[in-house]
């Protein structure tokens, strides 16, 4: 990887969003944020575009940091999949939504885009500033509650429905895409090492009266290849573009002046074509701790599924024959292990302390991951998922 001077690369972005945005003496000031452990692949950074008698332009940027080891090591083009997302696929849904007269209350929203670059080593994109309107992430050391997470869930059910909904718009293209996105089960190849420590660092803070059933399962289900195989290959429910990441990090969250939530999804590196209940499930598992799931893990599956026929409706389209609730239901059956494997996967970092956090630049790519040093909070969310896997007969 080349040795890339990353604000350089920003302002030159930022004088040319200064230029389109009108700006014809701007002054830009631009600074280095950190995500607090959250973000690996890129430096995120806070800018201002100003211009004396014109409102001032504040904005968020992220660029690419990520070493050629990690890019190999990773099985998705991020860079590429987001700047897709915002160049191509949202506005395409802000369309849908238009033509369908939606509501600013039922509408999907996603941060505004301003730019990018799509150079290797280089690739960059700057959106508005969504913390200078009331936004922040939540809390990753502590659980979603109901009020967050009904919320959230109701933002992911729009973005299934909106890819429901150019499907029916557009069936050959869509099809298409879809077979474009399609997860390579192979491709999880290159960090089967990571996984196979992931697997030993969650076995060493295991309970001992379900460790052996944990390293069983595990040792039933094969490698990871195999795993990932197992559930890509018999799967013939709702195939959707999926999130990928949809997890608390990756969403932006205010409470409004009458006390409700506004969430608003980010991060869209990690766009597949999956079931919508692995997005599910990757909030469900990756934001909750044990006590939530006891008291809203049923309420939250089927509030996602009252949201998505909501979202659907709105869209003039008809849930029970595009996605029947039997559907749904022989769906998170069939996926439910799958929480198993994102908790051995993610918790690592979604817990560790921000002096800890993995970097993707260097030689050790994403196996970084595996050499996480684990905050006090991992075996106490590692054993709430076990409980739990051991609750519902799959352990």
């Amino acid at each position: 990887m080349m040795n890339i001077n990353t604000e350089l690369v920003l302002r030159q972005l930022l004088d040319k969003i200064a230029d389109e945005q009108n700006y014809k003496e701007p002054n830009i000031s631009v600074h280095a944020i950190t995500s607090g452990g959250a973000n690996y692949t890129s430096i995120l950074y806070l800018a201002t575009i100003s211009q004396q008698n014109k409102d001032e332009l504040k904005l968020f940027a992220k660029v690419a940091i990520m070493s050629d080891v990690a890019r190999s090591h990773y099985y998705l083009p991020l860079f590429d999949l987001e700047r897709f997302a915002y160049t191509n696929l949202l506005p395409r849904y802000a369309d849908i939504q238009d033509r369908n007269q939606i509501s600013e209350e039922n509408k999907l929203v996603w941060p505004k885009f301003y730019g990018c670059n799509p150079n290797l080593y280089e690739e960059t994109i700057v959106l508005e500033n969504l913390v200078a309107n009331g936004f922040n992430p939540y809390d990753r050391f502590k659980s979603i509650n109901w009020a967050y997470a009904s919320k959230a869930v109701e933002t992911l059910a729009k973005f299934h429905a909106l890819s429901i909904a150019y499907g029916e718009e557009n069936p050959t293209e869509y099809a298409q895409l879809l077979e474009k996105m399609k997860f390579d089960p192979n491709s999880v190849a290159r960090v089967s090492g990571a996984f196979t420590k992931l697997v030993k660092m969650a076995l060493a803070v295991t309970k001992e009266e379900n460790r052996e059933r944990l390293k069983a399962y595990i040792e039933k289900e094969g490698d990871l290849v195999n795993m990932a195989k197992s559930r890509q290959e018999n799967f013939v429910g709702l195939n959707v573009l999926t999130h990928g990441g949809f997890r608390p990090s990756n969403l932006m969250h205010r409470t409004k002046a009458d006390g409700t939530i506004e969430v608003i999804p980010v991060d869209f590196q990690t766009i597949t074509a999956n079931s919508p209940v692995v997005d599910l499930f990757h909030f469900i598992f990756t934001g909750s701790d044990e006590e939530f799931r006891r008291e809203h893990y049923e309420q939250l599956v089927e509030h996602y599924y009252q949201e998505l026929s909501r979202a659907l409706r709105n869209l003039n389209l008809d849930p029970n024959q595009l996605y029947p609730k039997e559907n749904y239901k022989k769906d998170i059956e069939y996926f439910l292990p799958i929480g198993l494997i994102i908790g051995l996967f993610t918790l690592p970092v979604i817990t560790v302390e921000s002096e800890n956090a993995p970097s993707f630049e260097g030689k050790d790519g994403m196996n970084s991951i595996a050499c996480t040093k684990t905050s006090n909070l991992y075996p106490e969310r590692l054993n709430g998922i076990v409980n739990d896997y051991v609750r519902w007969g799959i352990l």
